[in-house]
């Protein structure tokens, strides 16, 4: 190509005529395509050169000049699709020399004839390490084939001298294993990897069994001489909710997998929907190729896959990936993992059927329960233990480590409040927990100078207080009622019955289950069905939702006692709402017996406002009162905050 216009004409003529009655070979040839095929885009330097080639280049008997173009097969068949059509006439695609890449037995001699060259020798487990990798890197893109061999064998080459110089192989050239691969073994240790992988890990015993599963059915396969690849799956599922460890367990299967030979490299491809979706016609396809090509040999991680269902172009995304993975440049060459909450993923299922087959592996993440949160708050705190103590600082953690009855019952209770609030993010807010504990503990500079530190109860209850306050006043949202826009509280969703019966089980069990055991064991948890019950059945909350200071209108027709009486009723109602307050308030402040009466006090209120709430719930299913306001608590029965429409509580429960 040319500088200028005209130099590219003038110096494709020079090297074709330089090439008579020689071999001129034009190598990736598929770079002189210069654009899309749309003449406002196209390169008029590289069009130059493609035209004079088919000027000059006639292809009939007796030329005394061969032309080749080399390059890659795709590439080059784009390039012939759109550059002058005088191009192939000239050069037939049908009669093209096709390189297909060696076979394992072809790359395992061109081995042999290298090591030849090389005068090195190697042993036969070296020689099945190397061919394994070279089977690997199969799944990257553009694998390199003979170049291949070049690059492992120098690395090989340069191991052994480094073992060499420092005594540690003899003084000859014979590779070893470990010159090719440090870590050749890895398939005869898998069998321990998986459990040692996700060792400490919460909840994960599904997920173990999963994966030891695929590692003996590879072993078997292998044993009997067959393909494994065919029997276990590449594309999955992750559905749960925030923080139970789908990103990282997608990191831990991507060492599995490397371990059993599927990936060229551990390395997982973290991306969410955006990085598929394009943002004009046309450029979605390309995007979400690009991103598979770049996830060959590797796990492509797909966060918030759910957003794959929002608009055309991500639709178009999500048919991409499901024609892509069943290619044969694609298929069982990488993992793909499509992750996010479980209504989410099973709505993404419903919009693209493909997906059901294409995917047909799940793996469900559960929420922690409340014992699972002290035992992975107990580890994470021991790890920070760990770090001071290689600072010769102590931190004491004898109130988690052996905690009093009283104690756990208090610490349980606090986290069934927060894994049954909206916004519980799992393991990432125990972790925070642990942050704020940590930092709140290490403040106490007296003691750090003194090289002992302790991590106190109140400090422990006073953080889960502060997260589960904090969350439940996030909960608070703009509600449109006849009144206008008003600010409705929704509360904690706690089943305050259920609760107080789960604390009672929790401190019988706690007695001859420590917290330091192992949070895995089954007999050790709490029953995890209980959640509660759910914000959208209840959206207006339990009596706190409703916004007392607010002043109703007066219906017309209402009588002056019985308006009176509501407004007593309504004063009630905030006089109670304070109380439970200051309880709450007071909760935080006092310890032992008296927390422990003030913790029963609170159960009763919880308990209460929760059967006031269901009963508001029903009377505004049933529409008691078209004009849709709140209902106050009296005596016998619901009076709508107009004072015209009243349902006896007896009405209420044949309803």
């Amino acid at each position: 190509m040319g500088a200028a216009l005209g130099q590219s004409e003038q110096q494709t003529k020079g090297i074709l005529a330089a090439s008579v009655g020689k071999v001129l070979v034009i190598d990736e040839a598929y770079g002189l395509y210069g654009g899309d095929g749309n003449q406002s885009t196209s390169d008029p330097y590289k069009t130059a050169v493609i035209d004079t080639i088919v000027a000059e280049v006639q292809s009939v008997p007796g030329d005394d000049r061969c032309v080749l173009l080399l390059g890659y097969q795709n590439q080059m068949e784009t390039m012939f699709q759109n550059v002058n059509p005088g191009l192939s006439r000239r050069f037939p695609m049908a009669t093209a020399f096709t390189f297909e890449d060696f076979t394992n037995d072809e790359l395992s001699n061109i081995l042999d004839l290298k090591l030849k060259q090389q005068a090195y020798r190697v042993t036969d487990q070296a020689k099945a390490v190397a061919v394994d990798m070279l089977h690997r890197a199969r799944n990257r893109p553009n694998f390199g084939n003979a170049g291949e061999i070049d690059i492992i064998l120098a690395t090989a080459k340069a191991r052994h001298q480094t073992r060499q110089s420092k005594g540690k192989a003899t003084r000859d050239n014979l590779l070893q294993a470990q010159d090719f691969d440090e870590d050749f073994d890895r398939a005869d240790r898998a069998e321990t990897n998986v459990r040692k992988l996700f060792e400490g890990t919460v909840g994960c015993d599904q997920i173990v069994k999963l994966l030891e599963g695929y590692q003996e059915t590879v072993r078997t396969m292998k044993t009997l001489e067959m393909d494994p690849k065919e029997s276990i799956p590449f594309n999955f599922l992750f559905r749960g909710p925030p923080g139970t460890g789908k990103t990282t367990t997608a990191k831990k299967m991507g060492k599995v997998f490397y371990d059993m030979g599927f990936l060229a490299t551990a390395e997982v491809v973290d991306c969410s929907a955006t990085d598929l979706v394009g943002q004009y016609v046309g450029q979605t396809g390309p995007k979400v190729q690009q991103l598979l090509d770049k996830a060959l040999g590797k796990v492509l991680f797909v966060d918030e896959a759910y957003r794959l269902t929002e608009g055309h172009f991500a639709k178009e995304a999500m048919d991409e990936v499901v024609d892509c993975v069943t290619k044969d440049r694609y298929h069982k060459k990488l993992i793909i993992i499509l992750a996010g909450y479980e209504a989410h993923i099973n709505n993404l299922m419903s919009v693209n059927p493909g997906l059901t087959s294409r995917f047909p592996e799940v793996i469900n993440f559960r929420a922690l329960v409340p014992n699972e949160c002290v035992a992975l708050l107990l580890q994470l705190l021991q790890n920070r233990k760990s770090f001071l103590k290689s600072r010769r600082v102590d931190l004491d953690l004898s109130v988690l480590e052996t905690p009093t009855t009283s104690f756990k019952t208090s610490i349980l209770g606090l986290f069934s409040i927060l894994t049954t609030q909206d916004g519980w993010a799992n393991a990432r807010d125990v972790k925070t927990l642990a942050q704020e504990m940590f930092n709140q503990a290490i403040k106490a500079k007296a003691e750090l100078s003194s090289g002992f530190v302790t991590l106190r109860g109140e400090v422990i209850v006073d953080q889960l207080w502060v997260m589960a306050e904090e969350r439940g006043s996030r909960a608070t949202k703009i509600e449109c009622t006849p009144r206008g826009m008003q600010d409705v509280h929704v509360p904690l969703p706690l089943d305050i019955e259920q609760f107080a019966r789960e604390m009672q089980n929790m401190s019988a069990t706690l007695e001859t289950q420590p917290l330091q055991q192992d949070p895995i064991v089954e007999s050790a948890l709490v029953d995890d069905e209980h959640q509660g019950y759910d914000l959208t059945e209840y959206p207006n909350g339990p009596q706190d939702s409703l916004d007392l200071r607010h002043a109703a209108r007066r219906d017309a027709g209402v009588r002056d006692e019985v308006w009176e009486q509501l407004q007593r009723d309504r004063e009630a109602e905030e006089e109670r709402e304070k109380e439970h307050m200051r309880l709450v308030e007071a909760s935080r402040k006092e310890s032992g017996a008296a927390r422990d009466k003030i913790v029963k006090r609170l159960l009763e209120e919880e308990s209460r406002r929760k059967r006031e709430a269901e009963m508001r719930k029903k009377l505004e299913i049933m529409g008691v009162c078209p004009a849709g306001f709140n209902w106050i608590k009296q005596n016998e029965g619901y009076r709508c905050a107009g004072g015209s429409h009243f349902m006896s509580t007896e009405q209420l429960a044949k309803a």
